[in-house]
């Protein structure tokens, strides 16, 4: 029941080749391995994406051990998916291994891309991030996007997630402490033991919320108009290489793809 274990959207200093990336180019590669994995309908191909990404972690120099527990709350929705998605091809196909086949098609990509996903913010600070963001979005201002106050909210976003999970962990230790059987029963018993400690997180979350918006307030924030920035993004020839070497092995991959299948 730790939850302060999960460290899904918590920052990894280590010093490697993808943490000294801008952080608009680590926008554009996952942008690029995302639009990869999404159509993939065959398990070698998957097996090749999940290669890549244990190359992507091996290069960030992450420990295993951290990249397995931000992948963690992953799993759950990976089960989900299967089971939904066996379960909708067997109503329509009324066939077991094509639907099994299915599920586990959808299952395994929908963990790749929440996998590729989760390297970017443990390899980025949430300010840079949000400035990556800010200037990854910049032309769709003039579309009347507040770019800033969506790359702002970004940032506040992957800053409360840590937050969230070590008050989670401190609700469930009191209950726990107080003779709730939160880890007891069923699926569906252990679902409804557990919303003595949503209500509480709720009643926290928006307490944050309005201590933030507070601390912003009496700050003189007045959205990103007229902002500055304290360290401005430098696009480097070492962003421009990793970029043309994923755009490569993305176009080598599809051109095997075709000559394999």
């Amino acid at each position: 029941m730790a939850f302060t274990s999960v460290s899904m959207g918590q920052y990894i200093p280590v010093e490697s080749v993808v943490h000294s990336l801008d952080p608009r180019a680590k926008l554009i590669l996952l942008t690029s391995i995302m639009g990869t994995v999404f159509p993939l309908r065959d398990f070698p191909s998957l097996a090749c994406c999940a290669l890549a990404f244990l190359g992507a972690a091996r290069v960030s120099r992450l420990p295993l051990r951290a990249v397995a527990r931000s992948c963690r709350p992953v799993f759950f929705l990976a089960a989900f998916t299967f089971v939904f998605n066996a379960a909708a091809c067997l109503g329509t196909m009324g066939s077991v291994l094509p639907a099994l086949h299915d599920g586990a098609i959808a299952a395994l990509r929908l963990s790749l891309l929440v996998f590729f996903a989760v390297l970017l913010p443990l390899t980025t600070t949430p300010l840079e991030l949000a400035g990556g963001m800010e200037s990854f979005l910049s032309p769709f201002a003039r579309f009347g996007l507040p770019t800033g106050e969506f790359a702002m909210m970004m940032s506040v976003a992957l800053r409360f997630i840590p937050l969230l999970m070590d008050e989670t962990d401190r609700i469930v230790k009191a209950q726990l402490s107080r003779g709730a059987a939160l880890d007891q029963g069923n699926a569906l018993r252990r679902m409804i033991a557990f919303f003595p400690v949503i209500i509480p997180l709720f009643i926290i979350i928006f307490r944050r919320a309005d201590e933030l918006a507070a601390a912003m307030e009496a700050r003189g924030y007045r959205g990103s108009a007229g902002r500055t920035r304290r360290r401005p993004l430098l696009w480097k020839k070492s962003d421009t290489g990793a970029t043309i070497f994923v755009a490569l092995v993305i176009a080598c991959f599809f051109s095997l793809r075709v000559f394999l299948i």
